[in-house]
């Protein structure tokens, strides 16, 4: 059917059951469907908060994050032909990054939760390395990187 039916009968249910974690995960789940990261991210955001320690909610916050990154990114690549100042292209550059760091803290606790989880520190590792001219990031990169490894059985 229509994603907004599903959205308005979920929305429904969270009227009744704001606490409900499943059905945030649903409504978040729809949201991504549509590519509207703002409102999945929200959703999930709101499971966080009920289930502050769970893997999969961490794990997905990133991931939607980094989804979200790309997105802005793709936006910033067509843009860049028309960018006519080094101002103006770091304040396009900052907007993709800022999306992107929202992402680590929430990896981080996916991992933190599961510490021998081998793909969230692969996305950790290679989320920044791709923020690696921020402040703290190549550290980061090689602590991930080498927990990576590790997890692997990589020399």
């Amino acid at each position: 059917g229509d994603p907004a039916d599903i959205v308005s009968l979920i929305d429904k249910a969270l009227a009744e059951t704001p606490d409900n974690p499943d059905l945030w995960f649903g409504r978040g789940r729809v949201f991504f469907k549509l590519h509207n990261y703002d409102e999945c991210i929200a959703s999930f955001k709101k499971i966080n908060e009920l289930k502050p320690n769970d893997y999969d909610t961490n794990f997905y916050l990133g991931y939607f994050y980094i989804a979200k990154g790309d997105g802005q990114n793709k936006i910033f690549n067509e843009k860049i032909a028309s960018i006519n100042s080094t101002e103006e292209y770091n304040a396009e550059l900052k907007k993709v990054t800022d999306i992107y760091m929202q992402a680590v803290p929430y990896l981080e606790k996916a991992l933190e939760i599961q510490p021998d989880n081998a793909d969230c520190a692969q996305y950790l590792k290679e989320l920044c390395f791709r923020l690696r001219d921020e402040e703290g990031m190549m550290d980061k990169y090689n602590k991930y990187n080498d927990i990576y490894k590790k997890l692997k059985g990589i020399q």
